[in-house]
């Protein structure tokens, strides 16, 4: 992506950093907004992008699949990922489900090394 991003976050992975970033929703040609985002892994970058019917609910949908993923992640369930030195990475959890903000996985404890 050439594009600087909007927003982003750095999150703690093994002693380094993982970036996220989010970018300026955009009106796109079917008349949605789009946001896209992008994930620098160590291995890999991971990109998508969410839609919403304005700018505001494409860029919470694009930070809800970025939690999902991030959560989803074997570096997250063996505690290896965390934000500010806690496992609740401040994203907003899915809508309507669930507690407001993430349960530690193993109660915070790391499940040991990968």
């Amino acid at each position: 992506m050439d594009e600087a991003p909007f927003v982003e976050r750095r999150f703690e992975l093994d002693g380094g950093e993982l970036l996220v970033c989010f970018y300026l929703p955009a009106k796109a040609p079917g008349g949605e907004f789009q946001c896209r985002w992008s994930i620098a892994w160590p291995e890999r970058e991971v990109r998508g992008y969410a839609c919403g019917e304005d700018g505001v609910q494409a860029l919470m949908l694009a930070m809800r699949v970025v939690r999902s993923e991030l959560v989803d992640s074997d570096p997250y369930k063996a505690g290896r990922l965390t934000l500010w030195d806690q496992a609740d990475l401040d994203l907003p959890p899915t809508w309507g489900a669930g507690p407001l903000y993430d349960v530690p996985p193993n109660g915070g404890v790391p499940l040991g090394p990968a």
